[in-house]
């Protein structure tokens, strides 16, 4: 048994160098490089065929990496704002707060106003943040025309924008924003009530020059009065 078992044991040591030596020869033994070429029944890596970001593709030139969501197609779990921005008022009939008024929430609300709302909005919400000194200033919340406003019209405004602010819909979740609502209320129920923005002024229209002027000289010396002093 012993006799039997050398012979086979010496002729599998001699496959597996065998492998060994034909596997070394086929990764190392031949010269990579930018062409492909095969390295036994393989493709060099770098060389083998793939699709690439902002590259065109092998079958239509476009670029693989840009392609364009197809039309109506929706993220996973993304639920699109339905509302235009001039439909607030609808927003406010149909929109409903889902949040409670709770200190919870309140507090949230708090966090995410003191991190991206107090910027333009000041920390009480009057309008006088530090981004005004650069930016028109945004209206007070304090109004009573603000405090009027159901939670889904204040809920609309920076979901779609108004005037110098853009949307928020896809930097602040839904509830988030829900929350900063509370946050509103609170302290609507804490400061007193803002004054009403003054409408704006028009500017004053330069005035008509004299008859018989002629734009861009100066009017004419009147002429001296008879009898009077020169």
């Amino acid at each position: 048994m012993r006799e039997t078992a050398r012979p086979v044991r010496s002729g599998a040591l001699a496959l597996l160098l065998l492998a060994a030596t034909v596997t070394t020869g086929c990764d190392l033994g031949l010269r990579a490089g930018r062409m492909p070429h095969t390295e036994g029944n393989r493709l060099d890596m770098i060389d083998q065929p793939k699709l690439k970001p902002q590259r065109g593709d092998v079958f239509g030139g476009r670029a693989t990496g840009t392609l364009e969501p197809p039309a109506g197609a929706v993220a996973t779990d993304e639920t699109p704002y339905p509302y235009t921005q001039a439909q607030g008022a609808l927003a406010g009939a149909e929109l409903v707060n889902p949040l409670p008024a709770s200190p919870e929430v309140v507090a949230h609300g708090k966090f995410v106003w003191e991190n991206v709302c107090i910027t333009c909005h000041g920390p009480r919400g009057a309008g006088d943040g530090h981004l005004t000194l650069l930016f028109p200033k945004p209206p007070s919340l304090m109004t009573q025309k603000v405090r009027d406003w159901p939670d889904g019209e204040i809920f609309h405004r920076p979901m779609r924008g108004q005037n110098s602010m853009p949307s928020h819909a896809r930097q602040i979740d839904a509830r988030d924003m829900w929350s900063v609502v509370r946050y509103i209320r609170a302290m609507q129920a804490e400061e007193p009530v803002a004054p009403a923005a003054a409408p704006a002024v028009a500017p004053a229209s330069p005035a008509a020059p004299p008859a018989g002027a002629v734009a861009g000289q100066a009017p004419a010396a009147a002429s001296p009065v008879p009898g009077g002093r020169s």
